[in-house]
């Protein structure tokens, strides 16, 4: 794979040595000399908390620093681009990935090219693309509007209650994990498919008119693949300026299981109780606080508005 080795500033790598249940720094030790080896020089910095990350990410702009690796999971990926997002409206920063983390969705497809020790890894500056960027605003359950992005897919419903199961680090999903990670995520989502109730939203797609639907599972998608092995059949790409709006309507316990065998073999579209559209602007409302997922990070609200930012950071490929 032909990477970029930079003759100017040092790439700088963001990593999460705590996700993936404490596993990711055993990972990273398998990686670095090897990444060293494909990217040249780089300087590594711990992500400290939220707060702290914003300190060193304004610090490496200001040094003229455009190049950044998260080196971690889909939720480190999620937290740089929200970083970046929040401190520069510079659309030639660049983001790699160095994938840590229970899933990998940003990884996905995985490439055998792309790996070192069977760690997936983007780390292709040279041929590093501009891709959308999907803004969320919503009202947190105290009454603050507050604005969130992710690059990958949001969620509500079992996808978004599957991730917050998962990163609740219940015991038994701790033990779970020790034997494998998959294991563990197969187990989350199958507890949110059991104990899951359907509810009432009002969805409003670009500037249509608005229709309840009885919600199992909503998926605003730039990327088809999430949740381990499941994958959607939409035609979506990183940067066609689209979102991708996936909906499960009011599926009974046995449709549920039907649907998660449907997308583990990558098959949506057509099924019955769904509907699909391809959209810039969703809104959703409810009368009940549910469950938003932001590329595996989880909060509460009644109410969301999603709008794509075409090609507004590049991604390494």
């Amino acid at each position: 794979m032909s990477v970029l080795k930079s003759n100017t500033n040092a790439i700088r790598i963001f990593l999460n040595p705590y996700c993936n249940y404490g596993k990711s720094a055993s990972r990273w030790e398998k990686v670095k000399e090897e990444l060293r080896n494909r990217i040249g020089k780089f300087q590594t910095e711990e992500i400290l908390s939220p707060d702290e990350i914003v300190f060193q990410v304004s610090k490496a702009l200001k040094n003229g620093e455009d190049m950044f690796i998260a080196a971690g999971g889909d939720g480190t990926v999620n937290l740089l681009l929200n970083t970046i997002m929040k401190l520069s409206d510079n659309p030639h920063l660049t983001i790699g990935a160095v994938g840590l983390g229970s899933s990998n969705d940003f990884h996905k497809p995985f490439r055998p090219e792309a790996s070192i020790n069977g760690v997936p890894v983007r780390i292709d500056f040279k041929n590093a693309f501009p891709c959308d960027v999907i803004r969320i605003d919503y009202q947190d359950i105290q009454g603050h509007l507050k604005t969130r992005f992710c690059l990958l897919n949001a969620s509500i419903g079992i996808t978004a209650e599957g991730n917050a199961i998962f990163n609740s680090h219940l015991i038994f999903l701790r033990m779970l994990q020790k034997i494998s990670t998959k294991v563990a995520i197969t187990a989350a989502a199958l507890k949110a498919v059991f104990s899951y109730h359907n509810i009432s939203c009002q969805l409003t797609v670009n500037n249509g008119e608005e229709q309840e639907f009885f919600v199992t599972n909503l998926g605003i998608i730039k990327n088809p693949h999430f949740t381990g092995s499941l994958c959607y059949d939409t035609p979506i790409e990183p940067d066609d300026g689209k979102l991708g709006i996936n909906i499960c309507m009011d599926l009974s316990l046995f449709e549920r299981i039907g649907m998660l065998i449907a997308l583990y073999n990558h098959h949506f579209q057509g099924r019955p109780k769904t509907k699909s559209w391809m959209a810039t602007r969703l809104s959703v409302k409810s009368k009940q606080v549910f469950a938003l997922e932001m590329d595996g990070e989880v909060i509460h609200t009644k109410s969301a508005k999603f709008n794509i930012i075409p090609m507004r950071v590049r991604c390494c490929r």
